[in-house]
């Protein structure tokens, strides 16, 4: 015998009566409980809620303040659910990045438009005098990139100091080994960022590892920040670290360790407490580039950090363009610098799904949804349409690791690419510099 389900949704609209195996879209405010076999996801309103999406066959009576919406597929149709950033507009194509593990496809990023013209800053974001000479642009913006090992430093700086020279490095990002509160060589560290002002680069410390967001790994976060604050403080001013980073990745978090629901405010927690431990020594934090719609947490980054540096790891000049302008302008507007980094190491394996808009009531496999105001996508397994939804077509299916990401396979064209970099970015008061990971 067939089923039916009765919905409540917001505002008292009409019951709505649906066949046995059809989900419903729930828009709701907080994170509510979902029943087993949902698809959801989460994200943070521009006022710092928290919103949950969810498709499930269960939906029962609805919390207060969701919004509820019938579905002609059903739960297991449903691959994923994506929402995307208030005001955000798609166009004729739409291309989810993600990661594929079986039928299963995890949503990592988006991009609404496929042929994107390059950002510019607005006349309020603008630097004094629009650059002409990259070699300007690193003056005041330098190149940085890391070094992972302690022993690069400790054992072989002469050679790594002639390298970043040769590479034009202003900075460099080091691994300091702390031990029991405090920095364990501190005579090595001192001689190390002296001989390294002498070649005119600078040192910051670095931390990372998405544990640091777990109650657990936080006070060891925190001790780490006041080992650093400690050591500048007896240090003369030539041997003084210039900044600390972390490199927190939040997101890389097992669930098991960690709901992803918790992630942002345990993040927020850790940058704060990171805040206070830093004092005046400057501190500065790595994002990925599909940050740019987080508001919450981009205001939290306003709160606590000096500057933040941009894994925007892309090869294609004008996406690393679009992708970079957003966090340029929010630097120009919160007095931070902001730098940009590029890959050329070794990539993980990823994968890029393109969107094409379909005709009236043509099927598709991702359907956009408006919910007051909110747009939310399903990624379907199968084709299909619906009145309330505009659908889009997959037209095409690439795996982004390899040249899409990273130019570990022609190191030559990152150095050529750099200088026009510089020269976009430069536009920006806000630019920090270009950063590159792996390239020695």
């Amino acid at each position: 015998m067939s089923r039916t389900y009765f919905l409540i949704p917001l505002l008292l609209s009409p019951l709505f009566l649906f066949p046995a195996q059809s989900a419903t879209l729930l828009l709701c405010p907080g994170a509510p409980l979902a029943s087993p076999g949902a698809v959801t996801q989460d994200t943070t309103t521009p006022m710092g809620a928290r919103m949950r999406a969810i498709v499930t066959e269960a939906p029962g009576k609805p919390e207060p303040g969701c919004r509820a919406l019938p579905l002609n597929v059903a739960a297991s149709g449903v691959q994923a659910v994506h929402i995307l950033p208030p005001g955000a507009t798609p166009g004729a194509t739409i291309r989810l990045q993600g990661e594929e593990q079986g039928k299963d496809f995890t949503v990592t990023g988006h991009t609404l438009d496929e042929n994107r013209s390059p950002a510019a800053p607005a006349a309020s974001d603008r630097a004094t005098q629009r650059p002409t000479d990259p070699a300007e642009v690193r003056s005041k913006a330098p190149r940085a990139t890391w070094a992972w090992s302690p022993n690069a430093w400790r054992e072989r700086a002469a050679e790594m100091l002639d390298w970043a020279v040769a590479q034009q490095m202003g900075e460099l990002f080091i691994n300091v080994p702390v031990r029991a509160g405090q920095v364990a060589e501190p005579q090595a560290l001192a001689a190390f960022v002296r001989q390294a002002a002498s070649r005119g680069i600078a040192v910051t410390a670095f931390e990372d590892g998405p544990e640091l967001i777990l109650p657990t790994a936080r006070e060891d976060a925190i001790g780490r920040m006041r080992a650093y604050v400690a050591y500048n403080a007896q240090a003369g001013k030539d041997a003084r670290l210039k900044s600390v980073q972390f490199d927190v990745q939040p997101q890389l978090l097992a669930p098991d360790k960690l709901p992803p629901a918790a992630r942002d405010r345990h993040y927020l927690d850790l940058i704060g407490a990171l805040r206070k431990a830093a004092g005046d020594l400057p501190l500065e934090f790595v994002v990925p580039v599909a940050w740019q719609g987080e508001d919450a947490l981009l205001r939290g980054l306003a709160r606590s950090a000096d500057a933040l540096t941009v894994r925007n790891y892309r090869t294609d000049s004008d996406e690393i363009e679009g992708n970079a302008a957003p966090f340029l302008d929010w630097g120009a507007r919160h007095g931070k610098r902001v730098r940009i980094a590029l890959e050329a190491g070794p990539a993980g394996i990823g994968v890029e799904r393109q969107y094409r808009r379909a005709g009236p009531g043509d099927k598709g496999d991702l359907l956009v949804f408006d919910i007051g105001g909110q747009k939310v996508l399903l990624v379907l397994r199968v084709p299909a349409a619906q009145d309330e939804a505009q659908a889009y077509a997959l037209v095409r299916r690439r795996d982004i690791a390899g040249s899409a990401t990273t130019f570990h396979f022609d190191k030559p064209a990152l150095i050529r690419l750099l200088p026009r970099l510089e020269l976009a970015f430069g536009a920006w008061k806000s630019f920090g510099g270009m950063v590159v990971h792996e390239l020695r």
